[in-house]
């Protein structure tokens, strides 16, 4: 099993996602953990590295049907990858993800924002009412970030990264790497 750990707000990781996205369509063993990588509440100003990303990745995010545009802000994710996990519960992380990461990148949503997350879960199959007193518990949000916590304690440093056979590398690998480790782990 592969385990991408990524974060919506970035660009590395919008692209690492896409690639295994196909690879879980083609039926390797792939799952995605939502990774909070700054862990602030606040929305922070975009850095000079993330710029610097998303000049680098725009032609290769293209061509993964991901258009990058530069964000406003670095907005919080607990919340999303909180919306996140109960898509992937419910079989909705695919849609999830896609609807979630599009917004960011290309319509500069705050996703942070609840009435946002709200409006994104139902464009991804998830239905309001389901979506709300999740939102509003602040001690899932606790319970994530202790999660996410544990990653960081286990050599998860940053996004995107892949957990393969018990050995993390970095997640923005081209695909036949990825196919490559995925079989692995079929075996």
């Amino acid at each position: 099993m592969l385990t991408l750990f990524h974060d919506y707000t970035s660009p590395a990781s919008a692209v690492a996602v896409a690639r295994l996205q196909r690879l879980a369509d083609d039926g390797l063993p792939v799952e995605f953990e939502g990774f909070e990588a700054v862990g602030v509440d606040v929305t922070l100003p975009v850095t000079l590295d993330v710029v610097a990303a998303v000049d680098a990745l725009a032609e290769t995010a293209r061509t993964e049907g991901l258009a990058l545009r530069r964000p406003t802000g670095l907005p919080p994710t607990g919340l999303a990858h909180l919306v996140g996990a109960l898509a992937e519960d419910r079989g909705l992380g695919a849609s999830w993800r896609q609807a979630c990461y599009r917004a960011y990148w290309q319509e500069d949503a705050d996703i942070s924002d609840s009435a946002v997350l709200r409006a994104l879960a139902v464009g991804a199959g998830l239905g309001p009412d389901t979506v709300r007193p999740l939102l509003e518990d602040r001690g899932k949000l606790a319970a994530l970030r202790r999660r996410m916590v544990g990653h960081r304690r286990e050599g998860v440093g940053g996004v995107p990264t892949i957990l393969a056979q018990r050995t993390l590398v970095p997640g923005l690998l081209p695909e036949a790497d990825l196919r490559a480790l995925a079989e692995l782990d079929r075996r």
